[in-house]
């Protein structure tokens, strides 16, 4: 019975310690053990190769009166759907946004409906960009989510545009504009 015992607990180590092995990626356990017992001490990595950061879809559009671009809030042309929490840009820029035809049609919504909304600030034309803003470490103190303007984030965070109307189509639209 004790001999039982003692081959038990060198078992019950010899598996522990396979385990500690694979997690700090030594390969040498790959090489002993079978593939049918290799599954028996992997330990599951969920999100092996998560983004380090978090993309925020962001729009400025082109103030006819300033002749220059600004953000904008695009909050009230997408609701957040009651449902599954979802804003339909967010989804058309993670899935679409190297496709110009739906930027193109993007635009156009945008401009026109930012324009119906806000007819004595008329815009030509948008700026549609990404942000990649870094997810802080695990454990470290995090502010609760608050949206940011897109320049009060630090210079480290990398902006990306996607789409920008074009100069003349920024300019015929303007000149389309009521004036206020």
């Amino acid at each position: 019975m004790a001999t039982l015992r003692r081959a038990v607990g060198v078992i019950g180590v010899l598996y522990l310690l396979a385990i500690w092995l694979d997690a700090v990626r030594v390969t040498s356990v790959e090489r002993v053990l079978p593939p049918a017992g290799r599954q028996f001490v992997q330990v599951a990595e969920l999100f092996p190769t998560a983004a380090p950061f978090v993309i925020d879809w962001r729009a400025r559009g082109w103030s006819c009166a300033s002749h220059q671009f600004a953000e904008i809030d695009l909050r009230p042309l997408f609701p957040i759907r009651r449902n599954d929490k979802e804003n339909r840009f967010f989804r058309a820029m993670f899935f679409y946004h190297r496709e110009r035809r739906v930027l193109e049609a993007l635009d156009a919504y945008i401009t026109r409906a930012h324009n119906q909304l806000d007819p004595d600030n008329p815009i030509g034309g948008v700026l549609l960009l990404s942000l990649r803003i870094p997810i802080p470490a695990p454990g470290s103190a995090e502010e609760r989510f608050r949206r940011l303007p897109i320049d009060d984030y630090p210079a480290t965070v990398e902006r990306r545009a996607w789409y920008t109307t074009s100069p003349d189509q920024r300019q015929a639209r303007c000149a389309e504009a009521p004036a206020p």
